[in-house]
This record gives structure tokens, C-alpha cells and sequence, in this order.
């Protein structure tokens, strides 16, 4: 029986492993701060807790990533103008440079990874992976 679980593990630890080491050598970010900086490059100016969303990360951990961002001239942080609690994100010009410089990548490896199927399996595969965030938005309620 394919044991769906661990190989959808090692499959992303790998993925993303590999993913990183290139980022950090090429612009010392990593594949969780590039998707902020996507997220951002599509719609600026968002509260921290919508980007968190949007990047499924929790708010502590997009707390630290914004900080390297922020340490590294890519992103700022700046109060909300009706709630001066809420941070807003906004992305600099060199943030919007390195998403400029970096976009092509994730396109390429989904191409890559795609290549061998044909449309129909493509369909299946992201049924598939649609299925599986159902299945993991429903973990908890289900215990």
C-alpha cells in the first residue's frame, strides 16, 4: 500500500531542501520568504495577519521571516493607519527586484515536475493535493 503520508513528506522535505540551498546561495533568502515576497509583489500593502494567511504560516513564524526580510532591505513593515496595532507589509524596490529576479524559478520546477504527466493526470494530481488540504483542514475537528 503507498504509504501517502511519508512520501508526501520526504517528497516536500526534499523539494524544498533543495529549493533553499539555491536561494540562499543566490540571494540569501529562503523558499518561506519567497512566498511572502510573492504574496506581496501580487497585492502590497497587506496586515501581517493576512499575509500569514495567504502564506499558511502562523504569525510567529511570519513574524521572524518578515524580520530577516526587513533586516535585508526587502520588505517594511509600517502601522495600519486605522489600527496602529496592525502591522501592514509592503514590499521595497530591491523586494520587488529580487521577486522580478526569482519568478521564473518556481514556474520552471512546476514544468519540471509536471512534465511527465499528461493533462488528465495533471487533473488527478491536483485533485489530489486539493483533496489533501481538505483532508489536513479537517484533522483537528475530527479528534
Amino acid at each position: 500500500m503507498l504509504r501517502v503520508l511519508h512520501e508526501l513528506h520526504l517528497s516536500h522535505s526534499k523539494l524544498f531542501q533543495s529549493l533553499d540551498r539555491v536561494l540562499r546561495r543566490t540571494e540569501g533568502i529562503t523558499t518561506a520568504h519567497q512566498v511572502i515576497m510573492f504574496v506581496l509583489s501580487f497585492e502590497d500593502d497587506l496586515p501581517s495577519s493576512e499575509v500569514a494567511r495567504r502564506t499558511g504560516h502562523s504569525k510567529s513564524r511570519l513574524t521572524g521571516l518578515v524580520n530577516t526580510l526587513e533586516e535585508l532591505g526587502m520588505v517594511v513593515r509600517g502601522a495600519s493607519s486605522s489600527d496602529g496595532r496592525v502591522s501592514i507589509l509592503s514590499l521595497t524596490e530591491e523586494g520587488r527586484q529580487l521577486v522580478a529576479r526569482t519568478k521564473e524559478g518556481p514556474r520552471e520546477i512546476n514544468q519540471r515536475i509536471l512534465a511527465p504527466f499528461s493533462e488528465q493526470e495533471q487533473q488527478v494530481i491536483a485533485r489530489f493535493l486539493r483533496q489533501v488540504r481538505d483532508i489536513a483542514s479537517s484533522i483537528e475537528t475530527k479528534r
